[in-house]
């Protein structure tokens, strides 16, 4: 053990103040008109009508995901209202969850130091911070089933009844959130390992039983609704298709659907690098070292103290790669299982190869801090010259404070750390609000919650903004194909526009806005000299 690399005292609390700071702002920036509004409207059907077994988008019925991001979306909403903060609340408990899982399955393996570095170089990937702001289930799902690796892995060398129970529990969890995915992959992250270990006799003990028994118990809330709303009712026609089983499509479909991409699309099927590419972003600040410590793994296999980590990165890069279903996001399940490999390669390093990867991270942080100086003062400029210099002022603070530490292990560290944080604290705190005013639906909830009565006859037109429903609290189900709305107050596009004066709407105002899908960045809108050629115009008209 190098006893110049544990990490213990003031510093090590501070780096994680700091870490806490980001994410905690990131509660309050506004949510994506895309799959995070989306979610926060089905679990706002749930508190509206009361009904916590149907999932409900836009008055259909809703068969994708498991419901447990939207039980606890719905219950956050109940305890602290309406709002960003409670949605995204749930998605951060799990995260602080899925990090001290790491510490303990890190501890499990290697040792408590290994698994302290993992958990912080886990929490500051670039992806997860993006996880807790633009709240999907990639937080939850990713922080469950690193929970049950490590309950999974604890049950195994203890035998304990407790740690069995804790692992059905956590695989539910995982099941809960996304289906079948939070059970296999835990799975096959510990029968590595076991086969490694060529520990047999783990997988004849009774209290499996218990494991499969309590995962049963755990489950049946997710079974039961789905039964209710789908096996129930075969007349239901979901895409096209009736006389569905709900628990049939939640025990198989759902994965098989993703894996075969054929319900979804073909997104990345194409590219069998997709997830080694997007890991060069999605990793920062850690990412050529994850590249390098896997790589590492392979060519010294005889000296691993574990394979699991590898094992398992390994694996579900193939199956992921094989999928024909891929998106950026798919990639933050492996976050946990990087991390705890990276910390052991580092560890097991020379203080003569520490120098020289401190030297290189260093290039790192300094090309991210560049991008986010070129972002907060060209793109999105912070507003106030006081501002800014405060701004820069803190970050200077901060790579000071990173760069004096000692031993050259622990400046290696902070100087990663402060980076990840000076980062993403200038875009939660800077960037990210100010694409919101290129969101038309949020920038009309706003208005329109200053001006209740529009809320009491509107409708949308040719388009729809689940942002302006969530941030005005009201559901608006779709009209008929081609149906001119008879509201006073309509929602529109140009197009919706010109169909509505062509059917001789009379006008007596209108109110714009510019819309941009924020979820599809482009360089021309990100450029303040390009960026109104490719956004389109949003109305709200008020009819006579």
């Amino acid at each position: 053990m190098h006893t110049d690399r544990l990490l213990s005292g003031p510093i090590y609390g501070i780096m994680w103040l700091a870490i806490a700071a980001v994410y905690i702002i990131g509660l309050f920036v506004p949510i994506y008109d895309a799959d995070p509004a989306h979610h926060a409207l089905i679990a706002l059907h749930m508190l509206e009508t009361d009904d916590y077994i149907s999932l409900i988008d836009r008055g259909r019925d809703y068969l994708d995901k498991p419901h447990l991001l939207f039980w606890l979306s719905a219950v956050s909403f109940k305890l602290f209202g309406v709002n960003t903060f409670a949605y995204k609340f749930p998605s951060l408990l799990a995260s602080i969850l899925g990090f001290y899982s790491t510490y303990r399955l890190g501890k499990l393996l290697y040792n408590e130091s290994v698994g302290k570095l993992a958990a912080l170089i886990y929490a500051t990937f670039f992806a997860q911070f993006l996880a807790n702001q633009d709240v999907r289930m990639d937080a939850m799902l990713t922080a469950f089933i690193v929970f049950s690796v490590w309950t999974l892995m604890a049950f195994i060398r203890t035998q304990s009844r407790w740690f069995a129970i804790g692992a059905a529990f956590a695989l539910a969890l995982g099941f809960s959130t996304k289906g079948g995915i939070g059970v296999v992959m835990p799975l096959m992250a510990v029968g590595i390992q076991l086969l490694f270990e060529r520990n047999w006799k783990a997988l004849f003990h009774w209290n499996w039983l218990l494991v499969g028994i309590s995962f049963v118990i755990f489950i049946s809330p997710v079974l039961y609704a789905f039964y209710q709303q789908f096996d129930l009712h075969p007349e239901k026609v979901i895409r096209g298709m009736s006389g569905i089983s709900g628990i049939k499509f939640i025990l198989l479909g759902q994965s098989v659907e993703r894996f075969q991409g054929e319900a979804w699309g073909g997104t990345g099927s194409n590219d069998p690098y997709f997830f080694l590419h997007t890991l060069l972003w999605a990793g920062l600040p850690w990412s050529f070292l994850n590249y390098w410590s896997v790589f590492r793994s392979l060519i010294q296999y005889k000296k691993l103290k574990e394979v699991l980590t590898p094992g398992i990165i390994i694996l579900m890069m193939i199956i992921m790669a094989l999928a024909q279903y891929k998106l950026p996001h798919y990639l933050n399940l492996l976050f946990p299982y990087l991390a705890l490999q990276l910390s052991g390669q580092l560890f097991d390093l020379s203080a003569k190869s520490i120098r020289w990867v401190f030297y290189f991270q260093c290039l790192v942080i300094v090309l991210m801090l560049g991008m986010v100086t070129y972002i907060n003062t060209y793109y999105f400029p912070i507003p106030g010259l006081i501002n800014q210099l405060v701004a820069a002022a803190v970050a200077a603070i901060i790579l000071f404070l990173s760069l004096k530490q000692s031993p050259i292990f622990l400046r290696l560290v902070s100087v990663c750390v402060a980076g990840a944080t000076i980062t993403f604290m200038a875009l939660n705190a800077n960037g990210y609000p100010q694409l919101f005013n290129y969101d038309s639906g949020y920038q009309f909830a706003q208005t329109t919650r200053k001006e209740p009565a529009i809320l009491e006859s509107f409708d949308f037109f040719n388009i729809y903004s689940y942002t302006f429903d969530f941030y005005t609290q009201k559901i608006h189900p779709p009209l008929p194909n081609g149906q001119i709305p008879t509201s006073r107050w309509i929602l529109t596009d140009a197009e919706g526009l010109a169909q509505l004066r062509k059917a001789g709407v009379k006008i007596a105002q209108i109110r714009t806005n510019q819309h941009y899908h924020l979820s599809k960045f482009s360089g021309k809108f990100l450029d303040p000299k390009t960026r109104f050629q490719v956004c389109e115009r949003r109305y709200l008209i008020e009819r006579y």
